[in-house]
């Protein structure tokens, strides 16, 4: 056996033969979310420097007949068409498309495995390809699949690239007027929801690195166009400071930190506006590491973007308007508050973010930012890969790195914040950062929330100085209390965080890492000896005892008799054990004085 397995010259070798028809039903089963073939062929336009994407679908309708876009609820779909304007293929983009698990070779592409492309045989079995002066046509000859690489004709030829995709089973064009479609119709027949379409859309645009313009059409009728315009906002950049840092474990070096921003608009009318946050890092692995990634995958690139979008204050405040209006929101409305990473329900602000490696993916991050990076997934591209030990460790250091990105934009937005804001002001601003339960990979957020906590630097928070402050102010949190109860917060002369902000996760997990202070009895008892209330706060301090101290009556007892107080600020101080008028021990006697 031994002379066998050394010796090359027993026996004669054969060609392994695969069942690609057998293997592409398999690989179908990776990527099956829906509207998979968009996803695919919109990222690798975006590869392809590309700035506009058209879909095209093709109803057996006549258009004369059909002059509006609910007019094709029902009709059955013949034909998708997906044209892009990016580069046009050269012969080794050709050879790579025909080659299963080529993938793309540049490093910066999102494309990871060279197996997109192949999604499109969920819906044909003979998609084509026209690019240029060239085209490619697969076809199935039994199991195995075949394509036919030629020149077009002059006619044909055009400086776009092309995806034709005749459809094999006919599904139904489903068109609804909101977002909630039936899941009915769903089971029933296979149907393209037109609706969640566009939605999807919307989501796609919000990291595509040159794409600014989706379009979809009906029969040649334009039933939606959304559009990206990035800015620069100097006002914002121009207050803003960064230091060059290295993330934790000294993986990346990130060099530089820029803030733009970007209005989506949807049909020339609906818009919203969101900050984008854009962060240059050099990778810094040994080439053990190097060589593992680029085996399984690729090679890593020299330097990487991470991005994050978020919600600016003005549109936060602008969404809770909308929300607590009685005006119902149209359908392009509902599909831009989709893209937001913050969800507004019954006047409750929920970090929604995402990780997009590309275009979305089902990971949520637990902090209410989307983030974009050269993260590496499974193969569907739908979660991230925290098995494998090696990519395990690329994708934690950039969670952690996101983490910390977070966290300077924190440091930098609250330090900038005015004095005198309001509650509604902090809550909507320190809401993104309440590091929700993440899914599916629970781990995700515990990792993103080491980063934002391993500076050392002082984390700001508002506060009220005293019981009688009207504007708050921005202390460290080390120097800042939480109080349990509303009553405390109006007898107490301590910085205290509002009481309606302390209920944010945020300052949970301020607690759990010790970085702010807990008001408890002996910190009461401290400030009442120094303290001279006034009526309504000696109130406040007796409510506070009576839900409180009813199973502690020798402390009640101790409180009372330090208690100093006056009516107003010019009256008379009364020592509270001087009154005579109640037994001290009894505290049921007080509800007499409330």
């Amino acid at each position: 056996m031994a002379e066998i397995l050394n010796d090359s010259r027993n026996g004669q070798l054969h060609e392994v033969r695969v069942n690609q028809r057998k293997m592409i039903d398999k690989i179908l089963t990776q990527y099956s979310s829906d509207f998979v073939v968009c996803r695919e062929l919109i990222q690798n336009a975006d590869d392809s420097h590309a700035t506009s994407f058209h879909l095209q679908i093709k109803c057996n309708a006549p258009s004369s007949s059909l002059s509006k876009e609910k007019d094709f609820h029902n009709q059955t779909i013949t034909e998708l068409r997906m044209i892009n304007n990016g580069k046009i293929f050269s012969e080794t983009d050709w050879k790579r498309v025909a080659t299963i698990a080529e993938g793309n070779t540049d490093p910066h592409s999102v494309g990871q495995f060279g197996v997109g492309f192949f999604s499109v045989f969920a819906y044909t079995d003979e998609p084509m390809i026209t690019s240029g002066k060239e085209y490619m046509k697969f076809v199935w000859k039994g199991d195995q699949l075949l394509y036919q690489h030629d020149k077009l004709s002059i006619q044909e030829k055009i400086n776009e690239t092309s995806i034709i995709l005749k459809m094999r089973d006919k599904p139904t064009l489903c068109i609804e007027s909101n977002l909630n479609s039936s899941e009915e119709t769903k089971k029933v027949m296979f149907t393209i929801n037109l609706t969640e379409l566009k939605a999807y859309f919307a989501k796609v645009l919000s990291f595509t690195r040159h794409i600014v313009n989706l379009v979809i059409t009906i029969n040649s009728l334009t039933v939606f166009h959304i559009s990206k315009n990035k800015y620069d906002n100097p006002s914002i950049q121009n207050t803003f400071t960064f230091e060059p840092q290295p993330s934790i474990n000294h993986m990346l070096h990130i060099n530089s930190f820029l803030i733009t921003e970007q209005i989506i608009t949807i049909d020339n009318t609906a818009s919203i506006v969101l900050g984008h946050i854009t962060v240059e890092a050099s990778v810094n692995v040994d080439q053990q590491f190097h060589n593992y990634i680029e085996r399984i995958l690729k090679r890593l690139p020299s330097s990487i973007k991470i991005q994050l979008l978020f919600v600016p204050i003005n549109t936060v405040v602008k969404q809770q308007q909308l929300q607590s209006s009685l005006v119902d929101k149209n359908l392009n409305s509902q599909i831009l508050e989709q893209i937001l990473p913050l969800k507004f329900l019954a006047n409750e602000i929920i970090p929604s973010g995402f990780i997009f490696i590309g275009l979305g993916t089902h990971q949520s991050i637990g902090i209410g930012m989307h983030v974009y990076s050269h993260f590496i997934p499974t193969v569907e591209r739908q979660e991230l890969n925290l098995q494998d030990p090696y990519i395990a460790k690329w994708n934690k250091e950039l969670l952690a790195t996101v983490g910390q990105i977070a966290r300077c934009f924190y440091d930098q937005t609250i330090n900038h914040s005015s004095h005198n804001r309001s509650d509604n002001y902090y809550n909507a601003l320190i809401k993104s950062y309440s590091f929700q339960p993440t899914t599916p990979n629970e781990k995700v957020v515990t990792i993103v929330r080491r980063g934002f906590f391993a500076s050392r630097k002082n984390i700001l928070v508002p506060v009220k100085q005293t019981s009688s402050t009207k504007h708050l102010s921005l202390l460290p949190s080390t120097q800042a209390f939480l109080a349990d109860s509303k009553y405390m917060h109006e007898f107490l002369s301590l910085p205290l965080v509002p009481f309606q902000l302390a209920t944010n996760h945020f300052f949970t997990i301020l607690k759990e890492y010790q970085l702010i202070n807990i008001v408890n009895k002996s910190i009461i008892e401290t400030q009442l000896v120094s303290t001279i209330l006034l009526f309504n706060e000696l109130i406040a301090l007796l409510q506070w005892l009576c839900t409180f101290g009813i199973n502690d009556s020798s402390y009640v007892k101790r409180i009372l008799s330090i208690v100093r107080f006056q009516e107003t600020i010019n009256s008379t101080i009364i020592f509270f054990k001087q009154m005579n008028c109640y037994d001290a021990s009894n505290i049921q006697h007080l509800m007499k004085l409330l």
